[in-house]
């Protein structure tokens, strides 16, 4: 009996398909698409005060809206690309 159970998942096994073979492209042509950040960073565990004019913190919570992102997160992603980047 035992046997026939391991034959049996092995032809279970053969006639399965991998759903991630073949042509994919009806799965990507979605307009849903969304850019993801991920911030795998060390925690944040300090606080700052930064002082800027009304007008600077309005833009940039509209461009964090525009981009989906927390204000406070697109300042410490702008913050950080602009020390990291290569001059």
């Amino acid at each position: 009996m035992k046997i026939s159970k391991k034959v049996s998942l092995k032809n279970e096994l053969k006639e399965w398909n991998d759903p991630l073979e073949g042509d994919l492209s009806d799965f990507m042509s979605s307009g849903d698409w969304q850019v993801t950040r991920f911030e795998l960073t060390k925690p944040k565990n300090k606080v700052i005060t930064l002082r800027m004019s009304e007008e600077l913190l309005n833009s940039v919570k509209k461009r964090a809206k525009k981009l989906n992102l927390d204000y406070q997160r697109l300042i410490r992603i702008t913050l950080e690309s602009s020390l990291y980047k290569r001059t």
